[in-house]
C-alpha cells in the first residue's frame, strides 16, 4: 500500500526537510515520527517488521520505532556500501546497531557490518535475485536503440555515479574499437550530475547513453546484449549480474570483495581491476572467444538457479523469521 503525507503533515516537517543535512538526527527523528503514524494501521497484527533501505532514513527509523512500540522484532536490510562511513552516514550505522536482525547480501558485507559494531550473531546472509520481466524481446531493444542486429553490444546498467566506473568503461571502448570497430557500448540507468557532465563530452555515436528505463526495457536490453559490464568500485551485491545470467550472458565486474563473492572469476564471469586496460582486455577476449562467453553465461545461469533464485531466497528469509520468532 502506498503511503502519502497530507498537506498538513508536509507543513509539519517543512523545517526538517529544508534543514535535513545540517541537523540530520533532529530531522530524521521528526520526519520518522510522522511516517510512523502512517504505518500504524498497516502493522497492528504483524509479528515482525522488515525494512529494506531505499535511501530514505526516516522510513527506516519509522519502521524501527513502530517495531519497538509494538514489541516485535525489527529486521533491516542495509545494502551497505563500504564507503558509507563517517558523519554523513552515522544515522544508518546507528540503525544497524539497533536492529534486532540485519540481512546482508554477501559475507563481505557481513564482515563490514561487524566492523561497524554489529554483533555478528545478529547478521544473516541471503543474497539478491533477478528482477526482470516475464518475457524479453531483444530485437525490440536493438531497433529502439538503433543498434544493428549483428554487432556486439556491451551493456552497463546502474546509477551513473562516478564510482560505478562509467568513465573507465567508456575509455575501454576506445581500445576495443581498435579491434571491433562496430561494437556498441550502451549505458542504462538514472543520470547524475557527474554523468551529465561526462556524457556531454562524449561525441562518438557508438557510446549510447540512455536514461532511466522501465522493467521491460531493462529486460529487453539484457536479452539483447553480448555481455554485461559493471565495473563499480562500491557494491553490496550487484543484482544486475544475476539478471544478465538469466539470459546466459557473460558478465564483468570490478575486483572488490562483494562482487568477487558473486562472480566466480573465470568460472561464470570475470572480476578485474576497474581500469580501462583491464576492462578492454576481458571485453576483447569475450568478443574473440564466443564459446568461452557462452560457457561463462551458462555457468552464471546455473549459479543463479542454485543460489539466487527467488525460491531459494524466500526459503532463507523464512528461516531467518523462524529463528528470531522462536
Amino acid at each position: 500500500e502506498r503511503i502519502t503525507l497530507t498537506p498538513d503533515e508536509r507543513r509539519q516537517i517543512w523545517a526538517q526537510v529544508m534543514l535535513y543535512h545540517a541537523f540530520k538526527p533532529w530531522a530524521v527523528d521528526k520526519i520518522a515520527g510522522i511516517v510512523q503514524s502512517k504505518l500504524e494501521s498497516l502493522a497492528q497484527n504483524c509479528t515482525l517488521i522488515h525494512n529494506a533501505r531505499i535511501g530514505r532514513k526516516p522510513l527506516s527509523y519509522a519502521s524501527l520505532y513502530l517495531a519497538r512500540r509494538l514489541g516485535v522484532p525489527f529486521v533491516f536490510v542495509p545494502y551497505h556500501h563500504p564507503r558509507w562511513v563517517g558523519w554523513r552516514y552515522r544515522e544508518y550505522i546507528r540503525l544497524y546497531q539497533q536492529a534486532d536482525v540485519l540481512i546482508a547480501l554477501t559475507q563481505a558485507e557481513k564482515r563490514t557490518l561487524t566492523r561497524l559494531g554489529v554483533d555478528e550473531k545478529r547478521i544473516f546472509v541471503t543474497g539478491n535475485g533477478p528482477n526482470i520481466a516475464p518475457q524479453a524481446d531483444p530485437d525490440r531493444f536493438r531497433i529502439e536503440a538503433s543498434i544493428p542486429a549483428n554487432v556486439p553490444l556491451i551493456l552497463f546498467v546502474g546509477q551513473k555515479y562516478r564510482y560505478k566506473g562509467i568513465a573507465a568503461l567508456a575509455e575501454a571502448a576506445s581500445i576495443v574499437w581498435q579491434h571491433s570497430p562496430d561494437a556498441r557500448f550502451v549505458f542504462i540507468g538514472p543520470q547524475t550530475r557527474f554523468s551529465r557532465r561526462f556524457f556531454a563530452t562524449q561525441t562518438d555515436p557508438r557510446l549510447i547513453e540512455l536514461g532511466t528505463v522501465d522493467l521491460q526495457q531493462k529486460t529487453d536490453a539484457l536479452a539483447a546484449c553480448t555481455m554485461l559490464c559493471l565495473p563499480s568500485s562500491q557494491e553490496s551485491f550487484g543484482g544486475v549480474f544475476t539478471e544478465a545470467w538469466m539470459f546466459r550472458k557473460p558478465v564483468i565486474g570490478a575486483d572488490i570483495p562483494a562482487i568477487a563473492e558473486v562472480i566466480d572469476d573465470e568460472s561464470n564471469g570475470y572480476v578485474v581491476a576497474p581500469t580501462a586496460e583491464a576492462l578492454a582486455t576481458r571485453i576483447r577476449h569475450l568478443l574473440e572467444h564466443p564459446n568461452e562467453a557462452a560457457r561463462l553465461g551458462e555457468a552464471g545461469y546455473d549459479k543463479t538457479q542454485r543460489v539466487y533464485s527467488w525460491d531459494i531466497l524466500t526459503q532463507k528469509t523464512e528461516a531467518i523469521y523462524k529463528a528470531i520468532l522462536g
